[in-house]
């Protein structure tokens, strides 16, 4: 790295220690004046006067590190000065005229201080990265100028100890690109395992692109660029060491295969689920919808089906099929496939006897707004048991006879229906002035949806995904039992309880070695607001009773709001569980997915702690 040239004013959070080897300007004292006059001196004790130096000098040197500008001189800011970050996405570049600035974006500098010229900085998603430094030292940092509130990191930067830049005058990086943007340089000292975690929109891309060839388009947000060293010439998803002290940093399974992707951004992975097959072969089915639609349709969507020979290390492609939805499950030695034409347009599966080679055309067995993605089955007494939600609002349980043909309609029974059971008001913001009258009530009907099912002990019960909307307290779901007796399929609600990742799909599995569920699930990261919480961190939980959950790690985890690894179907191969997942990294929306990942987590049940 190139040796700077102006002169950086000294954050709030300087060590002394740390600039070792740096001139120091002195300044005028602006702060206090403190006068001690010769006899004043001399009518203290020898202690006294020792002890009011002392403190003297402590706050003469803080004073010079909070409140008076220390100036960093250019043939000071040699290479060895310079921090060295981890960020979890990036790659290291020059900084140069024509250089992309960020991963996901086609800006270019098309202007740059002199100053700047050659330095390497860190090329990151436009909402940027987590970073956390491994190695102390300087960093810089471009951002547009404080007055542009909607685009400047500049009160984030300062509210971390960063401060501008003198002598390197505002200049425009994008040109014609951005028109108007100006933009300064920060700068600050940062420690070892100190963190630059900077917040963003969640949202930084407009939810479809324009036509089928053009990128999507920029909602221009807040962002800064960050001048330091890294580890490597580049990383990736994954590339991220384990750092002491932390059991979930890197995550279990932060590197992962791809097992489908979009054709293109006009299109989102919707909600992926896959099966391993009786020879040990992996078959993935991934819905493929047009963007914006959230319902999907013959028309507009279809499902990429794929298959890997290798334990998920490679994925080859099969003929797609033209449907809206996917859950696969094993049953009667054959491959069953639950679909819809249609998102929440009556309840269709469909077979396979070779694999996923070939199948069976799809046949209606139960007619209604019914609708679920992968989630648990649970066999018992010859019966496969099922949950769906109706309308994304009530539930209903179905079974099906093992010992009849899963096509006929006749081998199937339904439940009876439940309406939604509401949270307390108290769990939402300004609690029960919303709910004031009945027509305020109206407007915040719970969601139950996506519910799993469990066996515990002889005892059915299915956990819901509660969907508070809009606005609410995440991490609730709605509990019930499933009784079968002579002939009669009888739901009924239990409770609402605390659960991690509630408020967005999670998945149960039941290991029969250990006797332990273990689940799946986002945590929240942000506040409920119009949209759910952020979905990037995915999480593994375990638990002896399917209703209380100790965490066992970080799954995988995306760096910024703006993408996710979400709505897990989850699998126990051998000793490990994989999991595939509905992930967003470069489609600009936590939601709309643009891939389906494969992950291993190997030796899962070494992670179950008592």
């Amino acid at each position: 790295m190139n040796a700077g040239t102006g002169s950086v004013e000294a954050p709030s959070t300087y060590n002394p220690s740390s600039l070792s080897g740096l001139h120091l300007t002195q300044q005028p004292c602006a702060l206090c004046t403190i006068t001690v006059s010769k006899s004043s001196m001399l009518a203290f004790s020898k202690r006294t006067r020792l002890y009011f130096v002392r403190e003297l000098s402590v706050l003469v040197a803080s004073i010079a590190f909070i409140g008076i500008p220390v100036t960093v001189q250019a043939n000071d800011l040699q290479d060895d000065n310079f921090a060295e970050l981890l960020p979890l996405e990036w790659k290291t570049e020059s900084l140069q005229l024509g250089v992309m600035a960020f991963l996901d974006t086609d800006f270019v500098f098309t202007d740059l201080p002199k100053e700047l010229i050659g330095k390497d900085f860190i090329r990151t998603n436009f909402i940027g990265t987590r970073k956390v430094c491994t190695k102390p030292g300087l960093v810089y940092a471009i951002t547009p100028i404080r007055r542009l509130q909607s685009f400047s990191q500049v009160p984030e930067l300062e509210r971390r100890g960063f401060r501008l830049v003198k002598g390197i005058a505002e200049f425009a990086p994008f040109g014609e690109q951005w028109d108007g943007l100006l933009c300064n340089v920060y700068a600050k000292h940062v420690e070892k395992d100190e963190r630059i975690d900077l917040p963003s929109p969640k949202v930084v891309l407009k939810s479809h692109p324009s036509s089928e060839t053009q990128p999507v388009p920029i909602s221009k947000g807040k962002w800064c660029i960050i001048i330091a060293e890294t580890p490597m010439i580049s990383g990736s998803v994954g590339a991220v060491s384990r750092r002491q002290g932390s059991p979930f940093d890197p995550p279990l399974a932060q590197h992962y295969t791809i097992a489908a992707e979009v054709p293109s951004l006009r299109y989102f992975i919707h909600d992926p689920g896959f099966i391993q097959l009786p020879n040990g072969e992996f078959i993935a089915f991934s819905p493929c919808w047009k963007r914006p639609s959230r319902v999907g349709k013959k028309e507009g969507g279809y499902i990429i089906v794929t298959k890997s020979k290798n334990g998920g290390k490679t994925w080859e492609r099969m003929p797609d099929l033209p449907y809206a939805e996917a859950t696969p499950f094993l049953a009667q030695d054959k491959l069953y496939l639950f679909t819809q034409p249609k998102q929440h347009q009556d309840v269709y599966y469909m077979c396979s006897s070779d694999n996923g080679e070939s199948w069976t055309e799809a046949v209606k067995v139960m007619e209604g707004p019914f609708w679920n993605c992968q989630t648990n089955f649970v066999e018992k007494d010859e019966n496969l048991y099922w949950v769906l939600d109706k309308n994304h609002q009530g539930t209903v349980a179905i079974a099906g006879d093992l010992s009849m043909d899963l096509l006929d309609p006749k081998a199937w029974r339904v439940s009876n229906f439940l309406e939604p059971v509401m949270t307390p008001p108290e769990f939402r913001p300004t609690g029960t002035k919303r709910y004031a009258s009945q027509k305020e009530k109206s407007r915040f009907r719970d969601w139950n949806l996506e519910g799993n099912l469990m066996l515990v002990d002889d005892q059915i019960r299915i956990a819901a995904r509660v969907n508070p909307n809009p606005g609410g307290t995440p991490a609730i779901a709605t509990l019930f039992d499933l009784e079968d007796k002579n002939g009669q399929l009888t739901l009924s609600y239990d409770q609402h309880y605390p659960w991690p990742g509630a408020q967005s799909k999670f998945a149960i599995l039941h290991d029969s070695k250990t006797n332990l569920f273990w689940m799946a699930c986002n945590l929240a990261m942000g506040p409920l607001g119009e949209e759910a919480p952020d979905r990037r961190y995915l999480m593994l939980y375990f638990g002896h009773d399917g209703l209380n959950w100790l965490p066992a790690g970080c799954v995988a985890f995306a760096p910024t709001p703006g993408q996710s690894f979400m709505y897990p179907s989850m699998l126990i191969d051998g000793d490990d569980i994989v999991i595939l997942s509905r992930t967003a990294r470069e489609s600009g929306h936590f939601h709309d997915a643009d891939l389906s990942t494969f992950h291993r987590i190997k030796d899962f049940r070494l992670l179950a702690w008592y």
